[in-house]
């Protein structure tokens, strides 16, 4: 149920694949005005979102938040293999690769 017809249509295009907002700098299609106007700014230098521990700043503030669990201690991601612990998951899948014949 939605309290409005605009929102049914919002998401009624989650289901149609339908991506009606186009970026005219890198052709990335959208289906939310929201998301697309998020994306945009992301292609604009601007970077309001500065670190209070760096001088590290970003375009959101989501990734601003994510930047600060590596001057925290909050590090949930355990490698199996050394027990080393890391603030971010990729930083752990990287890691990994030095316990593996892999080389990619």
């Amino acid at each position: 149920m939605f309290s409005d017809e605009s929102n049914f249509t919002k998401h009624l295009r989650l289901h149609s694949n339908e991506n009606p907002f186009k970026c005219p700098v890198c052709n990335k299609s959208f289906s939310n005005k929201s998301y697309f106007n998020k994306h945009l700014f992301l292609h604009s230098n601007e970077k309001p979102f500065k670190c209070s521990q760096c001088i590290k700043s970003f375009s959101d503030k989501w990734t601003l938040k994510r930047h600060s669990l590596v001057h925290s201690d909050v590090k949930p991601f355990n490698c199996a293999v050394c027990n080393k612990s890391f603030s971010r998951k990729s930083h752990l899948k990287s890691h990994l690769l030095l316990h593996s014949n892999a080389k990619p």
